[in-house]
């Protein structure tokens, strides 16, 4: 990656913006379960991974759990740990991925990141949190909301990389 120009330092911020707000209204869909979250802010996460943008996604991947945890009033919750746990995991497996060249489609991807991130968070409420072996439980559960969730947020994600070159975009930024 170049320096960021200036140009480039406002389209990341605008993409970085636009993914916390999805975090943020999303926080505030009621829930049939406390955990269950579809996600949709890490379609933005896979776009740019796909795009070739990988800093950018870890940039945007951190920013959006931090400020959305200010804007929430979670940033001192363990929910904020949990989420920024399972976002970072989901980044460095869907990258790893991405890298190996194991030929997973998108949503292909996209659930493997989800799968990752709830692990992740799983792992984080054990032996950062409740310290019980109970919560292991949850894999099977788990496990189907990731497919779920991976699905959707895999699909919107191919739909935007379909639509919208935004590795051409931020290349015309390099101005």
């Amino acid at each position: 990656m170049n320096a960021l120009t200036e140009k480039k330092t406002i389209l990341l911020a605008f993409i970085t913006a636009f993914t916390l707000s999805i975090y943020i209204l999303e926080f505030f869909i009621p829930k049939p379960l406390p955990f269950l979250k579809l996600g949709l802010s890490n379609v933005m996460i896979v776009f740019l991974l796909f795009s070739g943008l990988t800093i950018e996604a870890l940039i945007v991947t951190i920013a959006k759990t931090i400020i959305g945890g200010f804007f929430t009033g979670t940033i001192f919750n363990p929910t904020t740990l949990m989420s920024l746990n399972g976002g970072l995991a989901a980044y460095f497996f869907m990258f790893l991925a991405l890298k190996l060249k194991i030929n997973f489609s998108v949503i292909g991807i996209s659930i493997f990141g989800s799968i990752m991130h709830n692990l992740a968070q799983l792992f984080t409420v054990k032996y950062l949190i409740l310290q019980n072996q109970k919560i292991f439980y949850l894999v099977p559960i788990l496990l189907i909301l990731a497919l779920f969730t991976g699905i959707i947020t895999g699909y919107i994600a191919l739909l935007l990389l379909k639509h919208l070159d935004l590795r051409k975009l931020y290349e015309k930024a390099d101005i």
